[in-house]
């Protein structure tokens, strides 16, 4: 089916914003972006490192996270999504490389990294043969539970703990998520597209004023140098057998946020979108292997995919490939360049909870709209449901998975991996005992058409069908079935074949009797007055207006219909 511009994207992955547009949105961009920049100085830290190691790892995270960022967006060869789906330093590499780097030292970190870049990139050779642990509710599942996951970075941001003067801060946070509110909803198409930098300056300017950004803040710029080069002189590599597991596990946690944020972004730029495209998530996973083996070569921790920037490209309705590519290459330059780069690194804390908050806010309902996109029985909410409470277990009670069995913890340290891998599980379990295909029989003026929507519906709920689909189905099965009544068809049953294999829906159906005819044009009026088989072609072309191919064909009065949908 071809790609549709959805309704409210301003410049979709094909476009190519003017210069002024694609200047600012870059620059909300890379101030999104920037957030995350504070786990390398956090790993430094960990271990009593210099101020110069940790800014070295900065200024290479920025170089890899450019580069990454780039390969990401690239639509050509088997490299990248070809979607602006952002790179980011890993949060989920972080208390693994904290554990490396104690263990060994900063080679053993490198090392491991580089490792666990070369897993990703072998499992998106044979991601898109996996689908089967992907449909479409479960890959919902995923990226609302990455939503649900930066709750914990940015609410206390937004409104402070309940300590000391956050009351300040809370009324900073409020003012900058209430512009970029204002602007969004009530704001004109060519301003909505940069809400986020405005309320960013209204949260810079509040913060300013009330002393919650001080001169002491503002010396940072001043102090840092107009030009300098990274250092690589920590570069080096060591492995550890040791650590193979726990890099691993962050490794395949990392590419499910991924295929989740892909998946988001095929949706987002396409309203015909029906399902993941598995090759395309195969490209975004490929390229975000490469891009943690180029960190950890490079010196620095591994990377993946960014939701609060996705969520900020459909807050703004800037989806463009060219942002990524413009995104990349300004980290690339800004990291020559540390006086501008510390702008970034001095964001009221306030200022970066809300626009998390902001990011959160559209990524939820997409999430929920995928999951609800299908039709759901009894297991699909069993599959739903556990995973969901799973994953919000371990965010309502951390260290939880400490009471559970050693060789199983490590898959519950992370909200998104529990939730996934319980969704995976489930869902491979309830797939026992569902028939691909359905058989029953059908009497023409007997069987009414809440029967045959009954049996459509039970069916395409047990197959994760989309409703819309079974409800074509069912029109065009109970189209058939009036007819084969009021126009004599057939006097006998007829033996209905439904069977489903996610990408088509087919209904086979077998009688005694005339074949019904089928024809793309409607009958004449002046037809329907004067031709006995008028009806009966009038019933046929109803048929064929609800069915994407059809085949038909007797022998001997034994008649075979095969009604096909494309899903």
């Amino acid at each position: 089916m071809k790609r549709k511009k959805p309704i409210g994207i301003i410049y979709d992955v094909d476009d190519t914003p003017p210069f002024k547009a694609l200047t600012l949105l870059v620059f909300q961009q890379i101030i999104t972006l920037s957030v995350d920049l504070m786990f390398p100085v956090l790993i430094v830290s960990a271990i009593g490192g210099s101020t110069e190691l940790a800014q070295s790892l900065v200024s290479l995270m920025m170089i890899t996270m450019g580069v990454g960022t780039i390969l990401q967006s690239c639509n050509k060869g088997p490299v990248g999504s070809g979607y602006f789906c952002a790179q980011e330093t890993n949060v989920l590499f972080f208390p693994v490389s904290v554990l490396a780097i104690k263990t060994g030292g900063l080679h053993l970190m490198l090392g491991m990294t580089v490792m666990a870049g070369i897993a990703q990139v072998l499992f998106s050779r044979v991601v898109h043969k996996l689908r089967v642990l992907f449909p479409v509710e479960i890959t919902g599942l995923i990226i609302l539970m990455l939503s649900i996951s930066l709750i914990k970075y940015s609410f206390f941001s937004f409104v402070g703990d309940g300590k000391g003067a956050d009351g300040l801060e809370a009324m900073i946070a409020f003012a900058t998520l209430g512009v970029i509110m204002f602007m969004h909803v009530w704001g004109k198409e060519s301003l909505r597209q940069y809400s986020v930098l405005a309320g960013i300056t209204v949260g810079f300017l509040l913060s300013y004023f009330t002393g919650v950004l001080t001169d002491e803040h503002l010396h940072k710029i001043t102090a840092a140098p107009t030009i300098a080069f990274p250092s690589i002189n920590h570069v080096g590599w060591s492995l550890n057998i040791d650590l193979v597991l726990p890099f691993l596990l962050v490794a395949f946690c990392s590419s499910i946020k991924t295929v989740g944020n892909i998946t988001a972004c095929q949706k987002v730029n396409d309203a015909n979108w029906t399902r993941p495209d598995m090759n395309t998530i195969g490209g975004g996973l490929l390229a975000e292997g490469l891009g943690t083996m180029i960190s950890g070569l490079c010196g620095t921790m591994g990377q993946t995919t960014s939701s609060s920037s996705m969520g900020l490209s459909i807050a703004t309705g800037a989806l463009s490939r060219y942002i990524g590519y413009c995104v990349g290459a300004a980290f690339i330059v800004l990291a020559f360049f540390p006086k501008i780069a510390a702008v970034f690194t001095i964001m009221p804390e306030p200022v970066i909870g809300a626009i998390l908050m902001m990011s959160i806010v559209f990524v939820v309902p997409s999430g929920m709209q995928i999951c609800t996109s299908r039709m759901l029985d009894a297991r699909k909410f069993f599959v739903l449901g556990l995973a969901f409470v799973t994953g919000l277990a371990v965010e309502m009670f951390p260290g939880f998975e400490s009471s559970l069995p050693v060789y199983i913890q490590p898959f519950f340290k992370s909200s998104l991996a529990a939730s996934t891998i319980t969704a995976i599980s489930l869902n491979l379990l309830f797939r026992i005992g569902v028939a691909k295909q359905q058989v029953t029989k059908m009497t023409p003026g007997v069987t009414t058409s809440e029967e045959i929507a009954d049996f459509m519906e039970a069916n395409g709920a047990a197959w994760g069908a989309r409703k819309e689909i079974i409800n074509r189905a069912s029109t065009a099965l109970n189209e058939f079935m009036e007819s084969a009544a009021n126009l004599g068809l057939s006097q006998e049953a007829v033996k209905v074949a439904a069977s489903f294999d996610e990408f088509n829906l087919d209904v086979e159906l077998y009688y005694k009797g005339t074949l019904m005819q089928f024809s793309d044009t409607r009958p004449t009026q002046d037809e329907l007055l004067h031709d006995d088989t008028a009806f009966l072609k009038l019933s046929g072309f109803l048929i064929n207006q609800h069915v994407d191919r059809l085949k038909s064909g007797s022998h001997n009065d034994n008649c075979h219909i095969k009604f096909h949908f494309d899903h």
